[in-house]
């Protein structure tokens, strides 16, 4: 997304970094001869809350990652995202304009955004233009995401969720065909549309109103998705693809992080939609030098689509 050096990085592997409210996740991609990824690391560092971008640089030195290009990830508050039609202008103006489609659009001043595009495939027959996702970015966040890397020499990518999901969707066997990644949040989850590495759609959904909780379970009450509230929201994103882009349906969808909540979730929207489901477990899409465990998967997993960024460049 945010491309902070522009010349292209001819290494053959990615570091992946995000920072939660007391951690940072720490994830790095090694790409093989013929191109397949290996998870070669993957852990995360515990930070104190409130931990100063002073602290976190040093931090991040210390743990002797290697000299590959680097990118990090946006936190749902640092940015807003918005399907919009592109433009009639160059491709050299196209951000300028942007900046004036969004001005209503975003919940803070756009003077204040830092803006760049997704670009998504044409639409059908009857759409109206040429569409895509313009993410507004708070400039102060971006800054403050280069200063906590300022450490990290091949440093050159501030990413969006929602790409670092295309990766991990991407992993999927049959992507070539279609895959929905539904990534679930403690209270809101996020569903990526992809094919093959190309982005198609992104919504958000609420899950505040989905929890259901396992009183009779022995480990902590964890929330447990309902799935109707999620088969509503999914049908409508799949339905708005195979409208909207003259695609064949999408009959697999991925639930990540793996672990329980997934696994429930997955046999619950299997029974109510009849579609293909299953928790996305990082050590059989990837070839891991150490088997991930859930709990690392969970706090990892941006990090890991982070570190899977292909493209050299801004979009």
């Amino acid at each position: 997304m945010f491309g902070l050096l522009k010349k292209a990085a001819a290494a053959k592997g990615r570091v992946g970094v995000a920072f939660g409210l007391n951690q940072v996740a720490v994830a790095i991609v090694r790409r093989e001869a013929g191109g397949a990824a290996v998870l070669e690391r993957c852990e995360t560092v515990p930070v104190e809350r409130g931990t100063p971008t002073t602290g976190i640089a040093p931090l991040l030195q210390r743990l002797d990652l290697p000299r590959l290009p680097a990118s990090t990830v946006l936190r749902p508050e640092d940015y807003q995202l918005a399907l919009v039609e592109a433009p009639d202008v160059p491709p050299a103006e196209l951000r300028a304009a942007m900046r004036w489609r969004l001005r209503d659009a975003i919940d803070f001043r756009v003077e204040d955004a830092v803006i760049d595009v997704i670009d998504v495939p044409n639409q059908g027959r009857g759409s109206q233009g040429r569409m895509l996702y313009a993410v507004a970015a708070r400039r102060s966040a971006v800054e403050r995401h280069a200063a906590q890397l300022s450490g990290v020499a091949a440093f050159d990518v501030v990413d969006v969720p929602e790409l670092c999901l295309r990766n991990l969707a991407a992993l999927v066997p049959t992507a070539d065909r279609g895959v929905a990644l539904l990534h679930l949040g403690e209270m809101a989850a996020t569903v990526v549309l992809v094919r093959g590495r190309t982005f198609y759609f992104a919504r958000q959904m609420d899950l505040q109103a989905t929890l259901r909780y396992d009183l009779n379970a022995d480990q902590p009450v964890e929330g447990r998705v309902d799935p109707t509230g999620v088969v509503l929201e999914l049908q409508r994103s799949l339905d708005y693809y195979e409208r909207h882009f003259d695609q064949p349906p999408i009959t697999r969808i991925a639930i990540a992080p793996a672990g329980p909540r997934a696994v429930m979730l997955a046999e619950d929207l299997q029974r109510e939609t009849g579609l293909e489901v299953e928790a996305l477990d990082l050590n059989k899409v990837l070839v891991c030098a150490q088997p991930v465990d859930p709990a690392t998967q969970a706090a990892c997993l941006l990090a890991v689509g982070a570190a899977l960024r292909e493209e050299h460049r801004s979009l």
